[in-house]
């Protein structure tokens, strides 16, 4: 080499490979952008729940935008608007439980869970005033719950506790925010809910009845994207999943920090992050949900149950197949 200028091509690039790898395991190598300019970015809405709430960290911490990928978030605070707005496509995706995931199959069909962002096991209460009830007292009780969502098959694995059904008492469409202050005004005798929500109504001196706590497996939450969105934009929206579990690994071992950062950026909307209630799912645990399997620790084996309850209770027409409903590929 003349003067010790110049490297041939094949070394260049040998050495720009070895820096990249070198700056990779040091600080990461910036990543070309999965969200290309012009194009804009993933509309994502989520309920107020921790178990959703890795994505909020993952966009605070920078994680979304080292992955090159733009994500919108957006909190309506209604679960039956959110669902509402996702399928008339104002949102490519949103965070819900697996039950609604069935549900929403009669208006988008093409939906697919990529993502089991955690567990319910205890955070989804039924509340009362009457903390020790009989079957004698539960007949005739209004129960609020969302009618055509998830929680309808809670209250019918409580109702069963105590030999009855749905014809047994009288069933109040409520979203779960709006359940405290329904008990409150006695518009409801029972009502099921989740945090922020539970806590509300605990203070207003109602009481659980009944929780998943008692139904392992139950209720799955998770991300879901329309079927179009992962064809359309896969890069993208694997890098969100892959952001969502640096953040959710982040916060496992920043607790203290993690729920700070997220009393802030949740200000005037709830002073409770706690994740008492639920499991937070990491990347093995979704493998193995994901999996085929006859018991209550398959995505597929629960989603079975919700279709038989949705069918039986008429808002299916059109049974899906349980398999349809998950993507697995966009797990790193």
């Amino acid at each position: 080499m003349e003067g010790g200028a110049s490297i041939s091509l094949p070394r260049r690039r040998v050495l720009q490979a070895a820096f990249c790898a070198a700056a990779t395991l040091l600080a990461g190598c910036e990543r070309s952008p999965v969200t290309p300019a012009g194009q804009p970015p993933l509309r994502i809405a989520i309920d107020l729940w921790a178990g959703y709430y890795p994505l909020l960290l993952a966009r605070e911490l920078g994680y979304l935008k080292a992955a090159g990928v733009e994500v919108e978030i957006t909190l309506p605070e209604n679960t039956r608007r959110l669902l509402s707005d996702f399928s008339s496509g104002r949102y490519d995706g949103v965070c819900v439980s697996l039950g609604d995931v069935v549900t929403l199959t009669r208006t988008s069909p093409d939906v697919r869970m990529v993502l089991a962002s955690d567990e319910s096991v205890g955070g989804d209460v039924l509340l009362a005033r009457h903390a020790s009830p009989d079957a004698a007292w539960l007949r005739g009780k209004r129960v609020g719950t969302s009618l055509g969502g998830f929680g309808e098959l809670l209250v019918l694995r409580f109702l069963a506790r105590y030999g009855l059904t749905f014809d047994d008492v009288k069933l109040v469409n409520a979203d779960a925010s709006s359940v405290p202050e329904l008990l409150e005004r006695n518009e409801i005798d029972l009502g099921h809910c989740w945090e922020p929500y539970v806590s509300m109504a605990r203070k207003k001196g109602f009481e659980a009845v009944f929780s998943t706590s008692d139904t392992p497996g139950l209720i799955i939450d998770g991300l879901i994207f329309h079927n179009t969105v992962l064809q359309q934009r896969p890069d993208a929206v694997r890098a969100v999943v892959a952001a969502w579990f640096r953040a959710q690994e982040w916060w496992n071992s920043h607790p203290a920090e993690g729920d700070q950062r997220l009393l802030v950026l949740l200000k005037g909307r709830t002073d409770d992050v706690s994740r008492n209630g639920m499991r937070l799912l990491g990347l093995a645990e979704n493998r193995a949900k994901f999996r085929h399997g006859d018991t209550d620790s398959s995505i597929l084996h629960v989603a079975d149950q919700y279709i038989d309850h949705f069918v039986a209770r008429g808002y299916l027409l059109r049974r899906p197949d349980p398999g349809s409903l998950i993507d697995a590929r966009m797990l790193p």
